[in-house]
């Protein structure tokens, strides 16, 4: 018994795998599912065919055994037709009886033979060979009746009446005639049998055509709620998962967010750090070499004073000394100079001193006033606070661009503004100069590159629009929500 247990679970898990097998293959169980309603729609529309072919091939027997029966009572009355005109004709010996005897005769055997034929055609064989026997068997006492009537009124035409009237008296005739209606009831009765027979077989097909329509819609409908079922479930999961996904996505693009403002804060405090270390290193270069190089010009003035007093050179060696010494002030001077101008490009000391709104705008209106440009300035308002990297940013911008201008671009009008709201600083620099072809703009402008570069690793934008003889559009717009003080 266990045996047999197991043999069916490993038979069935083999079935069930198969089935998923196939399930999988079609496209999944959806798909299976409506591929089974499918096949069953198709096979209740061929069994309701066959069964519709069925209810018609009955309904063509019934008409047949109904033409049958007709067809016999009609062979009934010709025959009675018949007789009564022989007996008509014998009595009144007028000819006007001859024709409608010898028209019912003809009738008679036309009605057998339209019933032969149907029932050859249309009776199961089975049935067929016992009402063909008494169909026969009608038509022999059929003829030998018509034999018999015929005879009598060939005697009568002869001039044998009497022997016509002694032959329609015999027993033998009212025989004929009893077997040939005795006959004529039995296969009328087969027909009458055959025809209920019939009815019952159309109700029957009738119900089972009804119970394989039925049974087919049910079968389907069930299918078609069974994939429903499969369609909302797999909507559920696909409303689940995109909910999930959105709220992946959110999460993602909160993270991403997050990570942006970040490197943006790390991009801010590197270039704070850098321009802090800048700071100091202008710092250190203005206190330590501007130490050196005012220590060495005093030692210079000492040097030439002492010159003047020694009298044991000529004067011609003390001129050229002091000629000589006055030279490297005057080089000690140029190095003082460059000196300024680097610490002025490593970090405007002025920002700190004075604050960068009134130094931003001195610095773009001295450039304007130093190269005669007509300058259009649009600043917000100078009590808005910025951070000093973003300020130090705007700065070289502006900066940078000013000093292309005044070098390359020949311009004679620029326009400069600058506007800030609680996300973005934007600032657009325009001029009418020379302009250029930016796709063919050298890789190693490093002024171009490093505007670029600060406002992008911010998170900022930073674009430039140019053609030859169009003159250049800067525009740079920096978010403010990662700074820092």
């Amino acid at each position: 018994m266990n045996v047999l247990v197991k043999s069916i679970k490993v038979i069935w898990m083999q079935l069930w795998r198969w089935l998923d097998k196939v399930i999988s293959m079609l496209g999944g169980r959806t798909i299976s599912t409506l591929a089974a309603a499918l096949l069953v729609t198709l096979l209740s529309v061929v069994v309701s065919d066959y069964w519709l072919t069925s209810i018609h091939q009955v309904n063509l027997t019934l008409q047949g055994v109904h033409s049958n029966i007709n067809s016999l009572h009609q062979l009934k009355s010709n025959l009675y037709q018949a007789e009564s005109a022989q007996r008509g004709y014998l009595f009144t010996q007028q000819s006007s009886y001859v024709k409608p005897f010898n028209m019912a005769l003809k009738a008679a055997r036309l009605h057998i033979d339209h019933i032969d034929a149907r029932m050859r055609k249309q009776t199961p064989p089975e049935r067929a060979v016992r009402e063909l026997v008494f169909l026969k068997a009608i038509s022999a006492s059929l003829e030998a009746k018509a034999a018999e009537m015929q005879m009598t009124i060939e005697l009568s035409l002869s001039g044998e009446k009497n022997a016509a009237l002694k032959v329609v008296n015999l027993d033998a005739s009212v025989v004929k005639m009893h077997k040939f209606i005795n006959y004529s009831d039995l296969l009328i009765n087969a027909q009458f049998k055959q025809l209920k027979d019939l009815k019952k077989k159309r109700i029957k097909v009738i119900e089972l055509s009804r119970l394989s329509l039925v049974t087919g819609a049910l079968i389907v409908v069930v299918l078609m709620v069974l994939v429903i079922k499969q369609l909302l479930a797999e909507l559920g999961i696909k409303n689940d998962l995109q909910t999930l996904l959105a709220h992946k996505n959110e999460c993602d693009a909160l993270k991403i967010q997050q990570q942006s403002k970040l490197l943006r804060s790390l991009a801010l405090d590197y270039q704070a750090d850098v321009e802090r270390e800048r700071q100091k290193l202008s710092r250190e270069l203005h206190d330590e070499l501007g130490s050196i190089f005012t220590a060495t010009k005093m030692d210079i003035a000492w040097t030439i004073k002492k010159i003047h007093g020694i009298g044991l050179i000529d004067d011609v060696s003390k001129n050229a000394l002091i000629e000589k010494l006055q030279k490297t002030n005057q080089y000690v001077d140029q190095g003082i100079q460059y000196q300024r101008h680097i610490v002025q490009e490593l970090h405007p000391a002025m920002l700190s001193t004075f604050g960068f709104w009134p130094v931003f705008t001195s610095l773009i209106e001295d450039a304007a006033a130093r190269n005669r440009w007509t300058l259009t300035l649009n600043l917000p308002d100078q009590t808005t606070q910025l951070n000093e990297t973003i300020s130090l940013i705007v700065y070289r911008i502006v900066q940078e661009t000013l000093n292309n201008a005044n070098k390359h671009a020949k311009a004679t009008t620029i326009d400069v503004h600058l506007m800030i709201d609680t996300d973005f600083l934007k600032l657009e620099i325009t001029d009418n100069g020379v302009g250029m072809d930016l796709t063919s703009l050298a890789s190693n402008t490093h002024g171009l590159s490093g505007m670029r570069h600060r406002v992008l690793a911010i998170g900022g934008h930073f674009e430039m629009v140019s053609a030859p003889n169009k003159g250049l559009f800067t525009r740079a717009l920096i978010p403010l929500d990662t700074a820092v003080s």
